[in-house]
């Protein structure tokens, strides 16, 4: 399973540089950061069923994502692992929020993620089930299968972000698949690091 994920991830990463997910002097819980939140990025009314698409699994995913990294934040015992499970919740928390105004925006629902995934000829790696069981790992067991369910999950991140930049036509949403590809790649890296240890 670890080989697997890292080989995964190692895919992903081929040819592609990363940002560093954790800022200086954030804590794993977002203390550090501007107090003020910023202002959610509005979108443009021009939009195809790519976009829609996209942001739709994208709630999905960011969704269980948070899940993932709330575990994560309780459970890690590893300080790395704990922060980087802070650093992505505070940041798809605030993603999640403007998804979710784009699609109201675009007077389309926020749709059903097992359905969407389906459609797409497959299932999230991760779901419910997985996460409920990965509570019941503890230690430096848990860390690892924390750390490489979560690489796997923003390596499909990063796949569905591809797919928007090929395919999309909103611009703000093109704009932000970039930026996911870029970040999750980051995070990808990080976590790849972790896993192979000092």
């Amino acid at each position: 399973m670890k080989r697997l994920v890292i080989a995964v991830a190692v895919l992903a990463l081929a040819g592609c540089g990363g940002e560093a997910v954790v800022p200086v002097g954030q804590e794993a819980h977002g203390h550090g950061a501007s107090s003020a939140a910023p202002p959610v990025p509005g979108a443009s009314a021009r939009f195809n069923d790519a976009d829609v698409m996209f942001v739709q699994m994208m709630v999905d995913h960011l969704q269980l994502g948070i899940s993932l990294s709330q575990v994560g934040l309780a459970k890690a015992t590893s300080q790395q692992a704990k922060d980087l499970a802070g650093a992505i919740d505070v940041t798809q928390r605030e993603e999640l929020t403007m998804l979710k105004s784009w699609l109201k925006l675009w007077d389309k629902p926020e749709g059903d993620g097992a359905s969407l995934h389906a459609s797409h000829g497959g299932q999230p790696l991760l779901d419910d089930k997985v996460i409920n069981e990965t509570k019941e790992k503890s230690g430096a067991e848990f860390d690892m299968n924390f750390l490489n369910l979560m690489t796997g999950h923003q390596g499909a991140g990063v796949e569905m972000a591809l797919a928007e930049k090929k395919d999309g036509q909103n611009p703000e949403a093109t704009a932000y698949a970039e930026r996911v590809v870029t970040s999750r790649q980051g995070q990808i890296e990080q976590m790849l690091k972790i896993i192979s240890g000092p």
